[in-house]
């Protein structure tokens, strides 16, 4: 997106084109892509190992640089579908989902200074709520406006396929420039997962009835598909981790034995049963 890594009002701007779609869905897509960073991709960075501190940072700064580089985006790239003066930009929701984010960090920070210890319990437990509270209310959502579902296969598609391109290219390009594994899996998590709260108000600030019927469960459709492969994520990480480790263990149980025949053969000394 503008105002995040790698450039999701791009994508979105170019899955627009590509499956032809009416302009008032073109523009909820295209609104979709230019949000900010959502404050869950926080949560699934600490539980995928992710460096949080860039996290965090990409998190603020996106919703931060939102406040002017949205309505930019939003002027050059639905202009061709509709006038750009027709939608509204929340600005109270941005500079609360920003508080929302600076105090609990600003919080933690000073706990972690004071008491470290407790910091760790905290956190373990605040990812724990965090990872729930995610889930309850991407169903609670759901069950809320299930009927809404009803809308063109193209949208459906298009929720699938935006938040896995944004979790692919976020963590190849990462890679490509050279950061470190948990920092590829953390931009990856920021460019796929947006603040589709944050779509939803701006659609029905702007568009009257009408219009929100053939547009506003796009924001729902983004956010479970984000989730699901987040999830995805988070299980292919948490295998693969037990598998390394469990490799791990294996080597250094054998390792002491090796060593010790080892040494035995280049000192000449006694080796038992047990080592051959």
């Amino acid at each position: 997106m503008a105002t995040n890594q790698p450039r999701a009002d791009d994508t979105a701007f170019l899955l627009s084109l590509a499956f032809n779609i009416l302009p008032i869905q073109a523009v909820v897509v295209i609104i979709m892509g230019c949000c900010p960073g959502g404050t869950a991709s926080n949560i699934i960075a600490y539980w995928v190992d992710g460096d949080m501190d860039l996290s965090i940072s990409m998190t603020t700064c996106s919703t931060l640089l939102a406040m002017g580089m949205m309505p930019l985006c939003l002027l050059i790239y639905t202009k061709m579908w509709t006038d750009a003066d027709a939608i509204i930009l929340p600005y109270d929701s941005i500079g609360i989902s920003l508080v929302s984010l600076v105090i609990p960090i600003s919080f933690g920070i000073f706990v972690n200074h004071k008491w470290p210890s407790k910091a760790k319990i905290i956190l373990k437990i605040g990812s724990i709520v965090g990872a729930v509270l995610i889930v309850v209310v991407a169903v609670v959502g759901g069950v809320l406006y299930q009927g809404s579902w009803v809308i063109t296969p193209k949208l459906w598609i298009i929720g699938t396929i935006f938040p896995a391109a944004g979790y692919t290219l976020g963590f190849f390009l990462a890679r490509l420039a050279g950061l470190s594994w948990s920092r590829c899996r953390t931009v990856s998590l920021e460019t796929g997962m947006q603040n589709t709260q944050l779509c939803s108000t701006i659609v029905q600030l702007s568009f009257s009835p009408e219009q929100l019927e053939l547009m506003f469960t796009f924001p729902l459709i983004y956010s479970i598909f984000q989730l699901v492969f987040a999830l995805l994520i988070l299980g292919g990480y948490r295998v693969y981790k037990k598998r390394c480790v469990k490799t791990k263990t294996d080597v250094e149980k054998t390792a002491p034995k090796e060593d010790s025949k080892s040494s035995a053969i280049i000192n000449g000394g006694f080796v038992s049963d047990e080592m051959k």
